[in-house]
């Protein structure tokens, strides 16, 4: 018998290993163009004349519609048990906040720098890691977090933005948010539960406190006239709904700890389009200091070997 009679034939509906792995890729590098839109379709939105709570609302009321269609389509079990409802709770208010505090950044200092420093999350997830020790201290875990403290100095430091400290304060606080966010998926009771039923609660959960907002300002829930329908469909098909959906199937099929190193990029395709989208300023600190935070989010996610890297981190 030849060589090629006694190869194993590949079972049916197992997908080979190099072309999960370019799937894999293919869709965090999805995901990584759609987050990096959001500033810069928020804006446009916003010179349209929507208000920043029906944007909010619209865009994950829309989202939630199709991840909760998907979930029933493909059947996904969705109701969590009593152990994980708590902690559900938690990351659907941390998700609320990185939304809310995100787009308060966005009315005092633009989006391609608000989403540079809410990228130091990441490095907060080490330091915190460290300091309580979940994780030994390494020399370049802590390379990584000076870098990106670095960065962020000198980013702040940009002559034209001192004034915007507000600004600056809003996009640290979505930081924080994301730490509690990223730290609650890495619980071992919500990681019993599908990925994609996490989204589908943190979706709802953030349409309805932004039906509560606009209630309150007395802002309309729904856009009015195409482009302002337009833009709100691109931000919750695209930034929201298909970004959460890429990054589960990717992460699936490549590992939390590459799909981590590909998303590194986000803010520099949030720089991009922003420059060329919306105009958005950039000066030689930003570009120096973004280069630095997006180098820390690098190192900090290099796998080892014998080392797993947890969600987020």
């Amino acid at each position: 018998m030849s060589n090629k009679e006694n190869r194993p034939k590949p079972e049916r509906g197992v997908i080979p290993e190099n072309r999960k792995k370019l799937i894999g890729s293919l869709c965090i590098i999805g995901t990584t163009v759609c987050y990096g839109l959001i500033p810069s379709l928020s804006f446009l939105s916003f010179d349209a004349g929507v208000a920043t709570e029906t944007l909010l609302f619209d865009k994950f009321f829309y989202a939630a519609m199709l991840m909760w269609a998907y979930i029933f389509i493909k059947k996904i079990p969705f109701k969590p048990d009593r152990e994980a409802a708590p902690m559900l709770i938690i990351i659907c208010i941390s998700y609320i906040g990185i939304a809310t505090t995100l787009y308060l950044s966005f009315d005092y200092i633009s989006g391609s720098l608000a989403t540079i420093i809410s990228f130091t999350f990441p490095t907060m997830i080490i330091a915190i890691e460290m300091i309580t020790g979940m994780e030994p201290v390494r020399f370049v875990k802590i390379t990584a977090v000076v870098l990106s403290m670095l960065g962020l100095v000198l980013i702040v430091w940009t002559p034209h933005i001192r004034g915007n400290l507000t600004g600056i304060f809003f996009a640290f606080l979505t930081a924080v948010c994301y730490v509690i966010y990223i730290m609650g998926l890495s619980s071992k009771k919500i990681k019993k539960l599908n990925s994609i039923t996490v989204a589908g609660y943190v979706l709802l959960s953030s349409a309805v406190f932004n039906m509560i907002r606009c209630a309150l300002s007395g802002n309309p829930m729904f856009t009015r006239g195409t482009e302002q329908l337009v833009f709100m469909l691109l931000l919750a098909v695209i930034c929201a709904f298909a970004a959460i959906l890429l990054y589960c199937i990717g992460v699936k099929l490549l590992g939390a700890g590459n799909a981590a190193i590909i998303n590194t990029f986000e803010p520099v395709l949030a720089c991009i389009f922003g420059y060329f989208l919306i105009g958005d300023v950039l000066t030689r600190n930003m570009i120096i200091g973004s280069a630095m935070v997006v180098m820390a989010v690098f190192i900090a996610n290099m796998p080892k070997k014998g080392y797993e890297l947890k969600p987020g981190a």
